[in-house]
């Protein structure tokens, strides 16, 4: 079985026909997905997609995001990974080659 670590299946990209590209990728044998969040403010989102046994989810602010979502705490972070379908942080991190956002929201 293979799982795929790393996908943005929430993303708006995949709203015409998001339940076929599962089921491709499904037939070509991926069993298990880590579907990433990159804005709080769409988590929720990410969360429902994790309805689907098949789709786990994390949960955090891409640095390119972190200066349009405004938070200053992890409180938010923290509440929302306490949801048993949530199993990591991120994406999440530093990005000050690209410095799409301030380096002090991304920190």
């Amino acid at each position: 079985m293979l799982v795929d670590s790393h996908c943005h299946l929430d993303f708006e990209v995949f709203d015409p026909d998001r339940a076929d590209v599962i089921a491709r990728a499904v037939d070509a044998g991926v069993g298990t997905f880590l579907t990433i969040g990159t804005h709080l403010s769409r988590f929720e989102r990410v969360r429902a997609l994790a309805e689907n046994p098949r789709i786990f989810c994390s949960v955090g602010i891409h640095p390119h995001q972190a200066g349009e979502e405004g938070v200053t705490t992890p409180d938010r972070l923290i509440e929302l990974a306490a949801d048993p379908r949530v199993v990591g942080l991120g994406e999440t991190g530093l990005d000050y080659y690209y410095d799409n956002s301030p380096r002090a929201d991304q920190q």
